[in-house]
């Protein structure tokens, strides 16, 4: 009975709380649009977080999926994927696993047809992993357990593919096509359902098969494949690692050329693939939680102004019986019905966040999976009944506690205004400090861009037009070598090279040309090496470097200076002794106290125990260039001519050799990048009509993509920093204009007792600049804890930085001085007899 009483008053609240908002159009669209704001803001940043952290992965028994990796004893915190032989023996001594499945991330490869070449994504799988997901093609068949890759190959397509390429022919299996860059007849066996593409969302075109029993990865060196399995019905992560612990070691026992000092991780899949999410994902959380306090924070104050002009409402509804109850009752049902009217603006709101959100951050792990679902929705409901409850609080308490002599006596409006007015000011000093720490996180991140744009990065990057260039790891360039996975370069490599960039130099306005495997900012992992005539170190210690096969033109084409001994040049050739040229770190760091010039090192091709079967010397020192990016310090590097190369490479190290990135420097005022990318692009065509050329691209450009991730993030805390300001000047400006109203009469004896204009206007200033200030003062001690957050995205700026604090400080006083100017300025104007007979 008590509960059927209590929704009947709550349905009667809620009816009255209907009427009584529609009389109030104006405010309903301020507090449904300011709520929205926040709302939207953080369904955008959860449904990014849901689909990267907490939607489950969508395959049977997905929380039973598990990757494993190796690490070296000592360091958990650093792995990589095991040899693809290694997942063989899992197989067979393993006991907790159903199956055990090998997939490598996302490849890109070129496709030769008959409408030219174009990139494609592919993605290398065992024979058993469509079968691990429990996925099938939606036409012909998964692969068998003995294909793999040979001569020719079947491969399973994408629905997107098959309806791309094919048209989406139902008569598609058995037909062939070539892949370019391994030079494989492909065979389509089978077709995959719409939206397939584990596991990061990217787009796949096609996947290949890998067999683990093949004779090229007996060596067990390949680590370029992830393995998947799935944990048996009741086993848990901590039985599989401790099976895994054993196995180890006696791996360890029967290879230990291999995986001596190695052991496994076993690591839940999702974990393994969005884990990294958390990092970036949660500060922004964060930054959108500050979004809706500040206008949950607003919008109290805004209800608590309404619900003083109602007291005597309040105080006739008391007086006839109502009990503290059911007046707080009354304002959180009004509360409540804006705050879910804002949460469903806020849904619309979010929709396009998504849209905003996939534009900044581009090419962005499973963005467009992105979406608005169940859980998205309740979410949503739940920080609207949640904020409904915060800025609903403090009204509802002020108007369980109506004072009946003085709401009914005709001044009372007057002396009740000075008992509220403190909670009102800590509101909007609440909403000044919270939007401070929003945008001296925004303040820091764009000092850290700035100080970036400033780096030197080594080189001369005005009028350097790159183009790639992929030749095929097959066909007349390449084969690999009977009975082991070594692969040889075929003289046609550096034929091929050699005439394109003699031809590509003589073109009118190109004043040199180079190229390198790698363009700098862009990673490279490189080799480990021993230096000779220095002790020789076990081969796990041994010192690492970058390293990069260029065409010598490449340091005079980039201006790098050349600080000790000579460049790479045409002399060095096969003939002769291999020369290597190091950067200044290679030669700080490895030769601290002799002349590097003349030393000789023995490269080793990591993760294969392979070393070079020629040492290279050191025959020049040049700057440092950042190749590792802006934002990190330059590594030691070391740079091998193109035309200085052994005969064989192990796995896939030859693609070092293959893939060369055009470097074309042009005389200020040539012709335009379009048409001598054209140029380049014909004289490829000419010297192998198969080869496509990749995206020409100044080197300017290269460089500001390189920032991407500190842009992108940027730009989303500075969005989220700009309605923090906005919400929080429509609060300063409330505020104000309360003030300013609730002191009308007080303006008006004044002016009558020959007070100017400006002394009125100053006094209104003041308070709004007291409030300004102590906000300010409030929001840099907050951000001096909470920017720590985003410490490891900061560049050459510490999270205390007092510049990045000093500057966004002043620009929010003045954002609030602007704020409260038409209130003040409505308050210097106030005619004394007006306000007199008002009062």
């Amino acid at each position: 009975m008590r509960n059927f009483f209590f929704l009947q008053t709550f349905i009667q609240d809620l009816k009255y709380a209907v009427r009584s908002l529609r009389k109030n159009p104006g405010f309903v669209s301020v507090v449904v649009a300011s709520l929205a704001l926040g709302i939207g803001a953080n369904s955008t940043i959860f449904s990014v977080m849901n689909t990267l952290l907490y939607r489950p992965l969508p395959y049977r028994g997905a929380d039973r999926m598990v990757a494993i990796w190796e690490t070296p004893l000592g360091h958990p915190d650093q792995w990589q994927p095991p040899p693809i032989a290694e997942v063989l023996d899992w197989q067979k001594q393993s006991r907790v696993f159903e199956d055990i499945a090998l997939a490598s991330g996302t490849e890109s490869s070129i496709l030769s047809g008959k409408n030219g070449s174009e990139s494609i994504h592919i993605q290398d799988v065992t024979p058993n992993f469509f079968g691990l997901l429990s996925v099938k093609p939606i036409l012909g068949r998964a692969f068998v357990a003995d294909e793999q890759q040979e001569l020719t190959q079947a491969v399973v397509i994408s629905d997107s593919f098959w309806k791309g390429h094919f048209d989406g022919d139902p008569g598609v299996l058995g037909k062939s096509f070539t892949n370019h860059n391994t030079g494989i007849a492909s065979t389509v066996v089978g077709v995959m359902a719409p939206g397939f593409a584990p596991f990061y969302g990217d787009r796949i075109d096609l996947w290949q098969p890998i067999n683990p029993a093949s004779s090229r990865y007996a060596a067990r060196q390949d680590h370029w494949l992830m393995p998947v399995a799935r944990l048996k019905p009741g086993v848990s992560i901590a039985q599989a690692q401790a099976e895994m612990d054993v196995i180890a070691r006696q791996l360890e026992q029967a290879y230990p050329a291999t995986n001596k000092g190695i052991g496994k991780k076993v690591q839940p899949l999702h974990e393994a693939l969005f884990g990294w999410a958390r990092q970036p994902l949660y500060p922004l959380l964060g930054a959108v939680s500050f979004v809706l306090l500040i206008a949950c924070a607003n919008l109290a104050n805004l209800l608590q102004s309404r619900t003083e002009t109602r007291r005597s409402e309040y105080a006739v509804r008391a007086s006839l019986g109502a009990d503290r109850q059911r007046l707080m009752q009354q304002l959180f049902a009004e509360s409540g019905l804006l705050a879910l009217l804002g949460g469903v603006l806020g849904v619309a709101l979010a929709h396009w966040g998504i849209q905003i959100f996939r534009a900044l951050v581009g090419d962005f792990p499973s963005a467009e999976s992105i979406a608005i679902d169940a859980r998205v929705l309740l979410f949503t409901l739940g920080i609207s009944l949640l904020t409904a409850f915060i800025f609903g609080l403090i009204p509802a308490l002020q108007a369980s506690h109506p004072d009946l002599n003085n709401a009914l006596r005709e001044g009372g409006r007057r002396t009740v205004a000075g008992s509220r007015s403190r909670t009102r000011h800590a509101l909007a000093v609440s909403e000044v400090a919270l939007a401070m720490v929003l945008l001296i996180g925004a303040g820091l991140l764009i000092n850290s861009i700035l100080r970036m744009q400033r780096v030197n990065p080594g080189f001369d990057s005005s009028n350097l037009l790159t183009m790639s260039i992929q030749l095929p790891e097959g066909g007349q360039y390449m084969h690999r070598v009977p009975g082991g996975d070594m692969e040889q370069a075929t003289p046609a490599v550096n034929a091929f090279y050699k005439q394109l960039l003699e031809r590509v130099a003589a073109l009118p306005g190109v004043e040199s040309v180079g190229s390198i495997t790698g363009l700098p900012t862009r990673f490279s992992e490189g080799y480990t090496f021993s230096i000779l005539g220095h002790p020789e170190t076990p081969p796990d210690q041994r010192p690492r470097a970058g390293y990069n096969e260029v065409i010598p033109g490449f340091f005079r084409t980039f201006k790098i200076p050349l600080k000790k001994g000579r460049y790479l040049d045409d002399h060095d050739t096969e003939a002769a002794p291999w020369a290597i040229v190091v950067n200044e770190t290679f030669a700080h760091r490895f030769f601290p106290n002799e002349d590097p010039i003349g030393q000789q090192i023995l490269l080793r091709y990591d993760p294969y125990p392979v070393n070079e079967r020629r040492p290279r010397q050191i025959v020049g020192v040049v700057g440092d260039v950042k190749h590792w990016g802006l934002g990190q310090p330059a590594p030691p590097f070391i740079y091998a001519s193109l035309w200085q190369q052994p005969a064989v490479y192990p796995g896939g190290a030859i693609v070092a050799h293959l893939w060369q990135t055009l470097a074309i420097r042009t005389a200020p005022g040539a012709r335009r990048v379009g048409d001598l990318a054209a140029s380049v692009k014909k004289i490829v065509s000419e010297l192998d009509p198969d080869q496509p050329v990749g995206e020409a691209m100044m080197m300017d450009q290269v460089l500001a993509r390189s920032m991407g991730e500190y842009h992108s993030y940027t730009e989303l805390l500075g969005i989220f920093a700009g309605i923090a300001v906005l919400l929080a000047v429509t609060g300063i400006y409330g505020v104000m204009s309360y003030f300013v109203n609730e002191r009308r009469r007080e303006f008006g004896i004044r002016v009558a007792l020959g007070a100017q204009s400006a002394d009125v206007l100053g006094m209104v200033a003041k308070t709004g600049l007291r409030l300004a200030l102590i906000g300010v003062g409030v929001g840099a001690l907050l951000a001096l804890g909470v920017t720590r957050v985003i410490s490891a995205v900061l560049y050459d700026v510490k999270p205390w930085d007092p510049v990045t604090y000093a500057a966004v400080g002043v620009v929010l006083t003045a954002v609030a001085l602007l704020a409260c100017f038409v209130p003040a300025w409505r308050a210097s104007k106030v005619d004394p007899i007006t306000a007199l007979r008002y009062e």
